[in-house]
């Protein structure tokens, strides 16, 4: 035991050192106000969505923008592109950071050096009360990909955003000519878009859990993320000045509609969870466990790869015997700190707001098939507190035309999935894992069905 400890104190320090050092990091990597001329795209993913018009947004073509630089006046849709892009992008940024992952579930458990008669192989996705057993090893790998679709409903594949033109009250106090209500008639343009993005997640998992006693269990699960994002926008312009009007695309096709498109790439290291559970109370037909879920932010947030923010998840498990099948349920609540996904990344200096505190639960059961067959079910739920989401509206411009367009607001989000899958036992204490998650609402960052499969073996 001594050894393995050692192993995972020195494997916690070292994350721990990177996390801290990202962590520190105050610099915009995609700020909204480009100074210099020609500036570059930022290659992290959590900038796609705001540079997808350019490095500067919605500005002129001098500060990195698509626009024609204008007399007068700096060109001012850039905050209303933010306002609307910004909780698309920190949704997925803060969904991303709590993708579910494989548990470290045992399919055999010891006790006193031998193997305790059990109902089935354990759950997948859920846990069990029952510990692994003093001194006994289990290590797993399993594969997951996410396919995402939907935001709080709203279909990703096709959604319209309107972007509106800030005010500029002093210019009509120097030229009154062309204005209305002390505004320049300009500023009742706008930017009327429809968006496509398109955001895929391979996951690999590595868990590793040590039996320190027969009632005590340590837990180690390292993710490792390959993310995949784009995101086109095709964007028209409605002018309502007289000509020559202020606003046109640069270098584009036709000066009042442009078509726009980024994409990016990352792979690492996402966030490790630390966990340690206790068999509180064993009886003949039931067993109960309590357990923190301890989160380290190794992954890296301005990727997608991680939450940027220490997380702490103390947990209870119940799990029963009737017959030859187990019932099981768990509860727990995810207390987060404070991160720059659920903040502004193009504010310079970034600002960081809590990531927000996730109440988890889950009710399910696993049995036999046979000797060598184990069957798993589970309805997994989690509830967002004071999350951002996003709705469907429309936009009522100047002239009269209507856009689709979003809306964002601030509320309880409830998630909720169905996890099947079956383990298969061809050999010694060596396990196959099949498992599909399934989202039953549309709440939240919502993905197609989740493939996993894995592989685990108990020492």
């Amino acid at each position: 035991m001594t050894k393995f400890g050692a192993i995972l104190l020195v494997a916690l320090i070292l994350f721990s050192s990177a996390a801290v050092s990202s962590l520190g990091q105050g610099a915009s990597p995609c700020p909204t106000q480009v100074l210099t001329p020609n500036p570059a795209r930022s290659g992290d993913l959590v900038c796609l969505v705001p540079q997808v018009y350019g490095p500067g947004g919605l500005v002129g073509a001098t500060n990195g923008g698509p626009l024609d630089d204008t007399q007068g006046h700096q060109v001012h849709f850039q905050a209303s592109s933010v306002r609307s892009f910004g909780p698309i992008n920190a949704e997925i940024g803060v969904q991303l950071s709590q993708l579910p992952i494989a548990a470290p579930v045992a399919g055999f458990i010891f006790s006193g050096g031998v193997v305790t008669p059990t109902n089935s192989f354990g759950p997948i996705l859920t846990d069990r009360a029952e510990t692994l057993g003093r001194n006994k090893i289990f290590v797993s790998l399993s594969y997951q990909y996410f396919n995402f679709d939907k935001a709080d409903g709203v279909n990703l594949k096709n959604f319209g955003a309107v972007f509106t033109h800030e005010p500029e009250p002093g210019v009509c106090s120097i030229d009154p000519t062309d204005c209305l209500d002390g505004e320049p008639i300009y500023t009742r343009d706008v930017i009327a878009t429809q968006n496509r993005i398109d955001l895929k997640v391979h996951q690999i998992t590595l868990v590793g859990t040590y039996g320190i006693t027969d009632r005590l269990d340590l837990s180690l699960a390292v993710p490792i993320l390959d993310v995949r994002m784009g995101i086109s926008s095709n964007a028209t312009i409605f002018n309502f000045e007289a000509p020559p009007v202020n606003h046109k695309f640069a270098n584009a096709a036709s000066p009042f509609y442009g078509q726009f498109f980024n994409t990016g790439y990352s792979f690492g290291m996402g966030d490790i969870t630390l966990r340690t559970k206790y068999l509180a109370r064993q009886a003949e037909k039931y067993a109960v466990a309590l357990g923190v879920d301890f989160r380290i932010p190794t992954g890296d947030p301005n990727n997608f790869l991680g939450s940027g923010t220490w997380g702490f998840r103390p947990f209870a498990t119940y799990s029963a015997r009737v017959g030859k099948i187990s019932p099981h349920a768990s509860i727990g609540i995810q207390g987060n700190g404070s991160t720059v996904l659920a903040g502004d990344v193009t504010s310079q200096p970034v600002t960081k707001e809590h990531l927000p505190n996730l109440l988890t639960y889950s009710v399910g059961a696993d049995g036999s098939v046979s000797k060598k067959i184990g069957l798993s079910a589970d309805f997994i739920g989690g509830t967002l507190l004071h999350g951002s989401k996003i709705t469907t509206s429309t936009f009522t411009d100047f002239g009269g035309n209507t856009h689709a367009d979003i809306l964002t607001s601030f509320d309880t989000i409830n998630l909720a999935s169905l996890a099947a899958g079956v383990k298969f036992n061809p050999i010694g204490n060596f396990l196959i894992t099949a498992n599909g998650l399934f989202r039953l609402n549309d709440a939240g960052l919502h993905s197609k069905p989740v493939p996993l499969f894995g592989l685990s073996y108990t020492f």
